[in-house]
């Protein structure tokens, strides 16, 4: 089957969350496959990163297809605004893109015709500057609450401790450098969504990260047209906790100071 029929499959991909890294994605993601009628969402084009000889484009579709799969036949992956450039390279000459979807970002929104689009998006950009920061520092990208549970996300810290990020380094201009990284990566999102007339429902992480409740479901599940219910004893229960702690409240006052020296 060739790549452009396999797009134009009903349910090829339903949804894709569209994100940066550290807005609280994967946070998203867990509630979304605990939910188990959005389908399996994940960073499945990890691997299209690097030389496009080395993969198969249409056996890796077919697979990103089948891995994404709920129990319903949903399906449902995951995006990062740097992963676009890759993922457009490699399915460039994959698919028939009429000379009027010659813009930017072609083949991605022909890949994705069909699907739904949800934007996480995280408003304190210093915030999340910071936390890409520390993620460097201290090679942990998530944790859960107890040692033995197990969770699809990677550099995981099972069981977290506050004391994790205690030999941490604060850096003033790699974080201004994460800034402006976030800035251009919400950009590039936001014109991909003009150009190809995309109109995604937002989530913003301040939002649904502090709420207690599970309205971002409910959203989505409206959204895409999807039955989803529950009551207080059925609903989905995170693993994942939050890694911000006493030191990123410092690194953000440290920065406001810093900046205001420049």
């Amino acid at each position: 089957m060739e790549i452009d029929q396999l797009r134009a499959e009903p349910g090829f991909m339903n949804l894709v969350i569209a994100a940066t890294q550290r807005c609280g994605s994967t946070m998203i993601l867990e509630d979304l496959r605990n939910a188990c009628v959005f389908g399996m969402p994940e960073e499945y084009f990890i691997p299209w990163y690097g030389n496009a000889s080395r993969i198969n484009i249409q056996s890796s579709l077919h697979a990103i297809a089948r891995k994404s799969r709920g129990r319903n036949d949903f399906n449902s992956v995951k995006i990062m605004a740097d992963q676009l450039k890759h993922i457009e390279n490699k399915l460039s000459g994959q698919l028939s893109v009429s000379c009027d979807e010659q813009r930017f970002m072609p083949n991605v929104a022909a890949l994705f015709k069909e699907a739904k689009w949800v934007f996480i998006q995280r408003k304190d950009v210093l915030r999340q500057a910071i936390s890409r920061h520390m993620s460097a520092e201290t090679n942990v990208n998530h944790a859960t609450q107890s040692a033995d549970e197990s969770h699809f996300a990677g550099n995981l810290m099972k069981g977290y401790s506050s004391s994790y990020n205690e030999n941490a380094q604060y850096s003033f201009e790699k974080i201004k450098k994460h800034c402006q990284n976030i800035v251009l990566e919400n950009i590039t999102w936001s014109n991909f969504f003009a150009i190809h007339a995309i109109k995604p429902l937002t989530l913003s992480y301040e939002v649904f990260s502090t709420s207690g409740n599970y309205d971002h479901l409910l959203a989505i599940a409206k959204f895409v047209g999807s039955d989803f219910n529950f009551d207080d004893h059925s609903r989905p229960k995170r693993k994942m906790v939050k890694l911000s702690n006493s030191k990123n409240d410092d690194w953000y006052l440290r920065f406001l100071c810093d900046i205001n020296q420049v």
